[in-house]
């Protein structure tokens, strides 16, 4: 799974076992093991909406089981990114990662971009779902996830993501009450858009974002704003990026109360799905010149979430025996 290619991982296995298998015939038990697991995640995410059924002649009413979170305080994540499926073009895996946030002293991931600075808390203990689903779909492969990891017995919920509709519509039917957290770095992106537009040199630019984002991380927005309108004075057209990049900000605003959660010890970026997107999908589906099969890609990608997350030792009791 962690191999970029079916011929190589073919050939690391028979290197190591001495095992003759060929390209084809592990591609075929990919497939296999992973629709084994794609069903099974289907029919979790079906079951976790299903009204509690009853059971047996006293109709007893059979609830899930109520898993106790990692920490606290748990963190979800979600993002898009485009892998290339034969005779259909470009096509987005909606990406999820749930995280529990550990208490100062133990290790976030500094690749991740989750370790706090100090001994502060940080994001930990990652799990993932990828799939080639509608938003509709992924809202259940979310909510199972979630309740997977004891999210909704959590005292506080984080949504650390960008500012896609579609992102906070799931997280706003997923969860009641949570802290809505819109990722600092995109915030910034659109402050570069304001700045590149409006100043004469690069070194202008720069030192502008530079005020902006200090200004920004105090959770003083309004003077954000402000700093923009000088670099457009009101007789100006606002060209159509700038405009966009503020819309950006002004409706994400209620997310953006940095000071806060940093005073609170929450993380304010989105490092656990930036990189969920980069080792869960790109790694192995986007090398050069790759094209998938949908059923192929989405075995795959239930497969790389499955052994990212640390459950590889599950695979068995997803697939039924031949």
């Amino acid at each position: 799974m962690e191999i970029a290619s079916y011929a190589r991982a073919a050939q690391a296995f028979t290197a190591l076992t001495g095992v003759a298998l060929s390209k084809s015939a592990l591609q075929r038990l990919v497939v296999e093991y992973g629709s084994g697991v794609v069903a099974a995640d289907a029919a979790e995410a079906q079951r976790m909406v299903e009204v509690p059924r009853r059971q047996g002649e006293q109709e007893e009413v059979v609830w899930r089981e109520r898993v106790i979170p990692d920490s606290g305080v748990m963190a979800v994540s979600s993002d898009g990114v485009l892998i290339h499926l034969r005779d259909e073009g470009w096509k987005e895996v909606k990406t999820l990662s749930v995280s529990a946030l550990l208490p100062g002293g133990e290790q976030g991931d500094e690749e991740e971009g989750t370790a706090a600075a100090g001994n502060g808390p940080s994001l930990a203990r990652h799990s993932y779902r990828a799939g080639l689903w509608d938003a509709a779909t992924f809202t259940g492969h979310h909510w199972a996830e979630a309740c997977r990891r004891g999210v909704d017995q959590a005292q506080r919920v984080l949504c650390i993501s960008d500012g896609a509709a579609w992102i906070w519509g799931i997280v706003f039917i997923c969860f009641a009450v949570r802290v809505e957290i819109l990722d600092f770095w995109h915030a910034t992106q659109r402050l570069w858009t304001c700045a590149q537009q409006g100043s004469t040199t690069p070194a202008e630019a720069t030192e502008w974002v530079l005020r902006q984002k200090g200004a920004l991380a105090h959770s003083r927005l309004r003077d954000v704003l402000a700093a923009v309108r000088q670099l457009y004075p009101r007789h100006t057209l606002l060209p159509t990026d700038v405009r966009q990049a503020i819309g950006y900000l002004f409706h994400n605003r209620r997310r953006m109360d940095y000071a806060a959660f940093r005073a609170a010890g929450f993380p304010i970026g989105s490092g656990t799905i930036e990189s969920a997107c980069k080792t869960v999908v790109q790694a192995r589906m986007k090398q050069a010149g790759m094209r998938w099969s949908r059923t192929g890609a989405q075995a795959m990608l239930a497969l790389r979430a499955l052994l990212l997350s640390d459950r590889w030792h599950e695979l068995p009791s997803f697939v039924p025996p031949t």
